[in-house]
């Protein structure tokens, strides 16, 4: 076993400025809810909401692309700060010198491009950004509707993130080429593979934005490069990182030993980079592709997600064995990891590949609510929980011997998210989905998306209140544990603001 983590060391500078990265994931997420709340509503008070007229100042096309977007921002936001978080840990302690400062700056940019992104597609959607909608509005384009500009300043974002996380993991020119050597010389650790996945989903970003200036005007072109950021991003860059930082978590707390975290890791690019790339096929057929792209798009996405699947139940055992002796530091963060891996399994695997990308399912199910169905579980259940679980697991580095750390909050909502999933499958996907592709075999994909169709499932579409109000209370229970934990790290007017025990001076000491 590899425990590196296992030991709690001082906190390095720019560990002491990671804590504003998770209130912003909180807020974004809790933004994410209160739009898609909204938009839910809608289905079954097409009017307003309760009797407001909200649509003439939150048009549904706006609350949309807030919905779509929120997340993989919010999760991109944990990771990045989760991982410049672990990269000193994981370097000894050591810190390059100037990384706390590029740490606020990388914050402080994100934070414009995100605010700016979202102001100028609402702009761009009220018609008031008009000749300048390509760069600052709204693109029009599905799942990647900011505007260009603030495209290009989120990959300079992501790219520096990329930088700082090497800076991180290898603090001094020394340790680099060190690291460099082991790489070339076929010695490649989980660190380089890190670093590898961090720059990957830079690097692929960059394809959602071809050609640069303008949009293409052939829509099998357009949606081709689209779809190398909405599924291929997603299903080989963040699958990359999920499975690499997932694999370096467990050994670090001793579940696993790194000879097997690296040979699962390895098994599971090998398929990642086949099932993320391939898969995506499914998609390209629908743009003007061959249809032998949709059964092997089926086939690949779903094995991409086994070698992880294997890997957590034999994290499972250890942890058990682990247990039986000794008190598990990790065990809030722990369980997050272990419900993403399900979900991994359920959501992705078996709720996408494994049913819907079979070819004829495909062809008749494609954007009806059981779409919705894998998206939310792929989504937020794979991607989500792990997000999370990687902020938990750096609120209870921080905590250290430091103060108590208290997992029943965190545990709460964990079992309140799933519970809400849940909820959502058995009493509005599913109930809704089924009908709706049965309504596409008999009268087609235009009358199982009309009016006419959602008119006989308002009683399905009201039972999506449950599963929102079991989530939405889950998000607020988990932002005010995010306060709690981090309230060491905050600026002392905001510490007396939060109820709880006080920090000693000098316990972790506040950012300067």
């Amino acid at each position: 076993m590899d425990p590196l983590l296992a030991e709690f060391r001082p906190l390095t500078p720019s560990q002491k400025r990671i804590g504003k990265y998770f209130i912003v994931v909180a807020l974004l997420l809790l933004v994410q809810i209160v739009a898609g709340t909204i938009m839910a509503h809608s289905y079954y008070e097409r009017e307003g909401f309760y009797g407001i007229a909200i649509n003439d100042y939150l048009p549904f096309n706006f609350l949309r692309a807030v919905h779509i977007q929120a997340p993989i921002v919010w999760i991109d936001l944990s990771w990045i700060g989760a991982a410049l978080f672990l990269a000193p840990a994981i370097a000894g302690g050591k810190e390059a010198k100037g990384q706390h400062i590029w740490v606020d700056i990388l914050f402080w940019a994100t934070l414009f491009v995100v605010a700016g992104a979202l102001i100028g597609n609402y702009l761009g959607i009220m018609g008031v950004i008009d000749q300048g909608w390509f760069w600052f509005g709204n693109q029009g384009l599905s799942y990647i509707q900011l505007g260009r500009f603030w495209q290009i300043g989120f990959f300079i974002g992501l790219a520096l993130w990329s930088l700082l996380v090497m800076r991180a993991l290898w603090p001094s020119s020394t340790l680099f080429w060190q690291a460099a050597g082991q790489f070339w010389s076929g010695r490649i650790r989980l660190e380089h593979l890190i670093w590898a996945s961090t720059t990957n989903i830079a690097a692929l970003y960059v394809f959602g934005m071809i050609p640069l200036t303008g949009i293409e005007k052939s829509f099998t072109i357009t949606d081709f490069w689209r779809w190398w950021v909405v599924h291929l991003w997603v299903e080989q860059s963040f699958e990359f990182f999920a499975a690499c930082v997932s694999a370096y978590l467990l050994m670090a707390v001793g579940l696993v030993s790194r000879k097997l975290a690296e040979r699962a890791v390895y098994f599971e690019l090998i398929l990642i980079f086949l099932g993320g790339v391939i898969g995506t096929g499914h998609h390209l057929y629908w743009a003007g592709g061959p249809s032998i792209w949709v059964p092997m798009g089926s086939m690949f996405s779903f094995i991409e997600v086994l070698p992880l699947v294997l890997l957590m139940i034999e994290a499972i055992n250890h942890y058990r064995l682990i247990r039986g002796h000794q008190t598990f530091q990790y065990r809030l963060a722990y369980t997050y990891i272990i419900g993403a891996a399900f979900w991994n399994f359920v959501g992705a695997g078996v709720f996408g590949g494994g049913t819907l990308n079979a070819p004829l399912v495909n062809y008749y199910e494609h954007g009806t609510f059981l779409t919705l169905n894998h998206a939310h579980t792929a989504l937020f259940g794979a991607f989500g929980l792990l997000a999370i679980g990687l902020i938990y697991f750096c609120l209870r580095y921080i905590a250290a011997d430091r103060y108590r750390f208290g997992e029943k909050t965190g545990l709460w909502a964990f079992w309140l998210y799933n519970a809400g999933l849940v909820l959502w499958i058995l009493l509005n996907f599913f109930p809704i989905g089924w009908p709706q592709l049965d309504a596409v075999f008999e009268h087609g994909f235009a009358y199982a998306r009309s009016l006419e169709f959602y008119n006989t499932t308002l009683f399905w579409q009201w039972m999506r209140l449950p599963g929102d109000v079991v989530f939405a209370v889950a998000v607020v229970l988990m932002a005010w544990d995010f306060l709690i934990k981090l309230r060491p790290l905050l600026p002392r007017f905001a510490i007396a603001l939060i109820p709880g025990r006080a920090i000693r001076e000098g316990e972790v000491g506040s950012p300067s």
